[in-house]
């Protein structure tokens, strides 16, 4: 219950400061025109854990979608989770039990995997949907999945002691990270060094792995390139 109180709190002071953008602001324009504007909500970047708690689920599920864990895997496109249908979940809960009954609106609110919070910041701000203004956050959703996932498959498809071979010759750079002894065993590595193992991997691992490995990591890494600035120099 501690958490859920946690969670309340940060949506109400979220609520109270961006209060003008929800409702609108007076401004004037280079003419002298008083204009009435409000400021749309395009992007929230977080990590997923905070994700959950802005778009109000519960855990193990995604922000994003209608699936729970055990369909994080499925082939199938599911529905997003979008406002429309968030709110009218809330508003169910909110028929059934007090708000301020905390355990006893959390239980029910768990029955379609919300997270207990009664109302969310952006329910009264118009465009504000969590599916959509909750972006990908570069450290984790980008460099870090990478490491994760590609490199390992690369790893595995190349060898360890290849790839650590290979990696070790390439020449040092000034403001790169030189892996003198390889990516197989890193620990505790900074996104940067994510960034600078994207930058020559594929190259690396060109020759060494079966073609449809590498169109994957390939496909992967381009999207990521399309997603951002910062995007590996060698794809």
């Amino acid at each position: 219950m501690r958490g859920v109180l946690q969670d309340r709190l940060i949506h109400q002071c979220l609520d109270i400061v961006l209060q003008p953008a929800e409702h609108g602001i007076i401004l004037s324009d280079p003419i002298g025109r008083s204009c009435y504007c409000f400021t749309t909500l395009t992007s929230y970047i977080v990590d997923t854990p905070e994700a959950m708690m802005l778009s109000t689920v519960g855990g193990k599920t995604s922000p994003m979608t209608m699936t729970m864990y055990k369909q994080f895997g499925d082939s199938y496109r599911h529905e997003p989770q979008t406002r429309l249908t968030t709110l009218a979940q809330l508003a169910v809960v909110c028929s059934r039990t007090d708000s301020n009954d905390l355990e006893a609106y959390f239980c029910e609110a768990q029955k379609f995997r919300l997270n207990g919070v009664d109302k969310p910041f952006w329910s009264d701000w118009i465009f504000a949907d969590p599916c959509y203004f909750l972006t990908p956050e570069t450290l984790h959703h980008i460099h870090k999945e990478f490491y994760d996932h590609d490199a390992q498959w690369l790893i595995v498809s190349v060898g360890e002691s290849e790839i650590n071979f290979r990696f070790s010759v390439l020449q040092p750079i000034t403001g790169f990270r030189h892996f003198r002894e390889g990516i197989s065993k890193l620990k505790q590595v900074t996104g940067r060094c994510h960034r600078d193992i994207q930058r020559s991997i594929i190259a690396l691992s060109a020759d060494a792995v079966p073609p449809g490995v590498l169109a994957a990591v390939r496909a992967v890494e381009t999207t990521i390139q399309r997603g951002t600035n910062d995007a590996p120099d060698c794809i």
